[in-house]
């Protein structure tokens, strides 16, 4: 029994030697991948304004500022800009610069996802 096992392991090792496993990298690249990502999804003003553009091209969007401005924005948490459309009303849009999601938002504190 132990002979076998002495030569079953020999041979493995020398088929080992013969074929070496290739080196794994993937990880390393996994990590890159994630940080272009990670940097692509940060959007700037003028990223958010065109989503919003995209979102609704038959009104012109007027920038109000970042969430920093608003401090029911800062309360929850988030990060991006607010805009009002160009017509008649008290509710904006606040653009998440994180994930590219569209909220109707309100100074007040109301924010509802959209998109």
């Amino acid at each position: 029994m132990k002979k076998s096992i002495l030569v079953l392991s020999i041979l493995v090792g020398g088929l080992l030697l013969m074929n070496p496993t290739p080196e794994v990298s993937f990880a390393q690249d996994n990590s890159k991948t994630s940080v272009q990502q990670e940097q692509q999804k940060t959007l700037t003003q003028a990223d958010a304004q065109k989503l919003l553009t995209n979102f609704n091209n038959k009104v012109n969007y007027i920038f109000k500022g970042t969430s920093d401005n608003f401090k029911a924005l800062q309360e929850k948490g988030l990060k991006g800009y607010v805009f009002l459309p160009d017509v008649d009303t008290d509710m904006g849009y606040f653009v998440d610069q994180n994930t590219s999601q569209i909220y109707n938002f309100h100074p007040s504190g109301y924010l509802e996802l959209i998109k």
